[in-house]
């Protein structure tokens, strides 16, 4: 299965990740519709999201591009169009999605 990331700079990457990894069926399960501010929060938009740290368990060895870096914006799977926004969690927020 390929994963397909968009950077908030507009820069993609793209990897291979095996399908059947507990890794990767948790991320696709723990997927949900979410809102997030767009354009420097002019406006509210609902999307499907991700956690960051499940993108990044999946991610394996890459994994810190989103744990450590945060510089991953979205992420789609293979040859599926729907994009997941990451959600990067700030520390003691558990529900916070801005």
């Amino acid at each position: 299965m390929d994963l397909h990331m968009r950077e908030f700079d507009g820069t993609t990457f793209g990897m291979s990740v095996e399908a059947s990894s507990p890794a990767f069926r948790r991320m696709k399960k723990n997927a949900f519709t979410g809102e997030i501010m767009r354009c420097r929060g002019l406006f509210k938009q609902t999307v499907r999201c991700v956690r960051a740290a499940d993108v990044a368990a999946v991610m394996g060895d890459a994994g810190w591009l989103v744990r450590e870096l945060q510089c991953m914006e979205t992420v789609r799977w293979g040859n599926g169009g729907t994009e997941y926004y990451i959600i990067y969690e700030k520390e003691g927020s558990e529900n916070d999605l801005s």
